[in-house]
């Protein structure tokens, strides 16, 4: 009884107990949520802001540019990033010397609170700059996006109390301020990647190929490189072999038709891709007819080094198909990344397009990202694409779907949340959001259906067209076409369609467009016409172009620097310009006697020219015959038609990437790819003897050596032991034929200038004779020493077209020359040598005279 009563009273504790711990767990959980539950209730405060001005430089110059800053000390409790509230309404009052007041903004500050622009002062004294801030209430969000911040949401409502800056002071003084960091002047001597990132005038001269027009081109509106150098001779920097090429040898014959195969209708061997950051990239295929590909090769243009032999890519099929190089800048990060985008490999001439493609790393080739479902486009550089998220290296493209012409942006496949780059995953490559903008193409005209592409691209203007009636890979017409113009940059109609006449039945299509024109050839007449890209109206034409019978069979264009020009199979370019219609000039490939069946040295089509840096680079040749005996590289000035330089090549197969001022280009002829440019030098010196005496000559000599990257090669090593000499610019391209070609050796072949310069015992430095190094590098010179003491000589080799500079120094002494021993001096004779000794040597012999006599008389009386 008492046992059960304690059990049940046990039992009562037992349920006690467990429910004040339940009731205190509950109570510790109200404790630990309420905290959190107070934090998001929501609450209003007065938070005061603090706001700063800075001016720099300060002093300054007059009218000279000045930073000018507004700060607060900190972003808004509810901003976050570009979303949120931002400080509003911000002003700046300037009081000038004469105490005018002016008031700049209002403005909005960025997410870090803060604001900053320029303005350039126009009056020496003391300006004073102040900041106001009127204050706001908290609403979540800002005027450039309505979404509501996810930070501290239970402050929207409270006010940010008002603030002022206090006043600053900026000097303005007569005297302008000299920058306290110069930037390099752009380099005379052998430069290399990377480019120091403080150099930033450097970027004229390190330009890239993204390789957006295929084959090597530069971008859809065809292949003009608007920045950077190329090279104005014809050094070879290295070559590389693409494939076995050249003669094979027995039993096969040695003809033009028997070198090793290296072009067809189907197969190439070498497509230079892209040129970034002074790397060149391009796949690697082998011999079958289909061209397989192999995998992809990075080589740095200056050395011919490989960088990187990798698959071709991760699925081993694929071909790299353009590079890119962004430069993108937001509130998080800026800076620029290179990128190689692949497809699959295109197995042959007539090809479509792919329908995925691959993003790499150009720096390691790693594989980044994948984009399915991709569009064909005819892509551009946009170098300064400020609508996508301010970034410059954009590539845009343009096409035609469903009647409608439509702008695309790449751009966005490596970036498409525009806050950071983060080039991972996979992008559907058919979002519509990459579509920039769409303009409805009409589709008839004056009750007739009509269906418009594209005719031309251009940075400013969309040419489309349609011709009725034309003949299949010909351009034959029913003597019109219908053609209109959109804005690139907007979609916008500028005009058209339009009907305009051409010569029914012949031949006549869009040659190319550029620079506000687009020019129209028939190729049956060989005659352009001059047409406005921006009204559609006929500018000038026809115009008859000097050409031979072979000019009709096929020719090719292109615009840059003001004029037009048109290259034929017949050996003739012509320069037409643009403004006046007038040819300017033209240029004839010359006579070619036995060396081919056609009358003179046809230039290749096929878009394989390169126009860049004032010069016009074509190839001779034509596809489908053996090549040409002889046949070559040129480049033409674009100013007056004068040949720059030539050299044996036949490059059928592309026009030629150039970068950092190298071309890259592929012979056909031994299947190699060849990079033309400056290389760097090296200059030798010594003096002898190394002590000479004062009034005596010293013999100076030395070598200059070309030490391209090619002069590393068994074709070169093994024939020059010593070196390649470097030679003047009259003798380089003989000789590079002679040095790379296995062509015959220039008996004529001439060195460089060698100026000699010394710095005397009396630290005077000037210059004591010029010479001309000879065929082996080597040169000499002698001279006089002016005066005793120890020398310093330097050899230097002021650089050329072909090459950069370089030089060399060494020393030699000169000693007094010691005084000469004086002759013996005789001594004067005495009065008594001069008088006594001569008379008392005649008193002698006159004595001996006389005793003889008198010994003679005395034996005569004997007798």
């Amino acid at each position: 009884m008492n046992f059960a009563k304690n059990n049940r009273l046990s039992k009562e504790k037992t349920k006690l107990c467990t429910v004040a711990l339940i009731l205190l767990l509950a109570l510790s959980a109200m404790i630990t949520i309420a905290p959190e539950f107070i934090a998001n209730a929501q609450q209003v405060y007065d938070t005061p802001t603090f706001l700063f001005v800075t001016a720099s430089p300060n002093p300054v110059g007059v009218g000279e540019m000045v930073y000018v800053g507004i700060t607060f000390s900190k972003p808004t409790p509810t901003g976050s990033g570009y979303r949120g509230d931002l400080y509003e309404d911000i002003t700046l009052e300037i009081t000038d010397p004469a105490g005018k007041k002016t008031t700049h903004g209002p403005y909005y500050a960025s997410p870090v609170a803060g604001v900053i622009f320029t303005f350039t002062p126009d009056m020496v004294g003391n300006y004073t700059l102040q900041a106001f801030y009127p204050g706001q209430v908290l609403k979540g969000y800002n005027k450039d996006d309505p979404t509501i911040s996810s930070s501290n949401r239970h402050l929207i409502g409270s006010k940010m109390l008002p603030s002022e800056s206090s006043i600053k002071i900026l000097t303005v003084q007569e005297e302008p301020l000299l920058p306290n960091y110069v930037t390099p002047p752009l380099p005379t001597e052998y430069w290399v990647r990377p480019i120091y990132g403080l150099n930033w005038n450097w970027g004229e001269i390190g330009a890239n190929a993204f390789g957006l027009g295929g084959q090597g081109a530069y971008d859809a509106s065809g292949n003009v490189y608007p920045a950077g150098t190329a090279p104005n001779s014809a050094h070879i920097v290295w070559t590389k072999a693409a494939h076995w090429g050249g003669q094979p040898g027995f039993p096969i014959g040695s003809d033009s038709s028997t070198s090793y195969s290296s072009a067809s209708l189907i197969q190439n061997y070498f497509h230079p891709v892209c040129i970034l950051n002074g790397i060149l990239y391009y796949n690697v295929y082998d011999s079958s007819p289909a061209g397989n590909v192999l995998g992809w090769r990075a080589v740095d243009i200056r050395t011919g080094e490989v960088v990187w032999d990798l698959p071709a890519g991760k699925s081993g099929i694929e071909t790299i198909a353009w590079g890119q190089i962004v430069n993108y800048n937001n509130y998080q990060e800026f800076g620029s990344n290179a990128f190689l985008y692949s497809s699959p490999s295109a197995g042959g001439a007539f090809s479509f397009g792919p329908n995925w493609m691959g993003i790499y790393d150009a720096h390691t080739g790693n594989f980044l990202k994948n984009i399915t479902n991709t569009i064909s486009t005819s892509k551009l550089v946009d170098s300064k694409a400020k609508e996508f998220y301010d970034t410059e290296g954009a590539i845009i493209g343009y096409y035609v779907s469903g009647g409608d012409l439509r702008m695309y942006n790449y751009t966005k496949l490596i970036n498409p949340s525009g806050a950071f780059i983060r080039v991972t995953g996979t992008a559907n490559g058919s979002d519509p959001n990459l579509i920039v903008w769409n303009a409805t193409l009409p589709k008839t005209f004056n009750g007739d259906s009509i269906s418009l592409s594209i005719a031309a691209v251009t940075p400013e203007v969309i040419l489309v067209r349609q011709v009725p009636g034309s003949v299949s890979y010909q351009g034959v017409t029913l003597g019109y076409h219908y053609v209109a113009g959109y804005d690139a940059r907007t979609g916008a109609k500028l005009w058209g369609p339009i009907n305009q006449t051409l010569p029914k039945y012949e031949d006549t299509s869009v040659l190319c467009a550029r620079e506000g024109y687009y020019v129209m050839h028939n190729k049956d007449r060989n005659q352009a016409w001059g047409y406005s890209l921006t009204t559609g109206q006929k500018l000038w034409g026809p115009v008859q172009l000097e050409g031979g019978g072979d000019s009709a069979v096929w020719r090719d264009g292109e615009i840059a620097y003001g004029k037009v020009y048109i290259w034929d199979l017949g050996g003739y370019v012509n320069a037409i310009d643009l403004e006046t219609g007038k040819i300017a000039w033209t240029f004839y490939a010359g006579d070619a006697g036995y060396d081919t069946p056609f009358e003179s040295y046809p230039f290749f089509g096929y878009n394989r020219h390169t126009i860049a840096d004032g010069k016009l680079f074509l190839s001779q040749g034509i596809m489908y015959t053996p090549p040409l005996h002889p046949s070559y590289r040129m480049a033409i000035n674009c100013t007056d038609g004068s040949l720059v330089w030539k050299i044996l090549q036949y490059s059928p197969t592309a026009g030629g990437p150039i970068g950092d001022g190298y071309l890259i280009s592929y012979d056909s002829l031994d299947n190699q790819i060849y990079s033309f440019g400056k290389g760097p030098t090296v200059t030798t010196v010594s003096a002898s003897p190394k002590v000479t005496l004062h009034g005596s000559s010293v013999l100076v000599e030395g070598t200059v050596m070309d030490t391209s990257g090619g002069t590393t090669q068994d074709i070169i090593t093994t024939r020059f032991p010593h070196g390649l000499p470097a030679v003047s610019e009259d003798s380089m391209e003989a000789w590079m034929e002679y040095a790379y070609q296995q062509q015959i050796k220039p008996t004529n072949a001439t060195g460089v200038d060698v100026i000699l310069t010394v710095l005397d015992p009396n630290n005077n430095y000037y210059e004591v004779g010029r010479t001309t190094s000879d065929s082996n590098g080597f040169f000499s010179c002698s001279f006089t020493p002016e005066v005793p003491g120890d020398y310093i000589i330097t050899a230097s080799f002021a650089g050329s077209e072909s090459y950069y500079p370089s030089h060399s120094v060494t020393a030699f002494a000169v000693d007094e020359a010691p005084e000469p021993t004086p002759a013996p001096t005789e001594t004067p004779p005495s009065v008594a040598d001069q008088y006594f000794l001569p008379v008392a040597a005649g008193l002698f012999v006159l004595i001996i005279i006389v005793l003889v006599l008198l010994v003679i008389m005395m034996l005569k009386k004997k007798e």
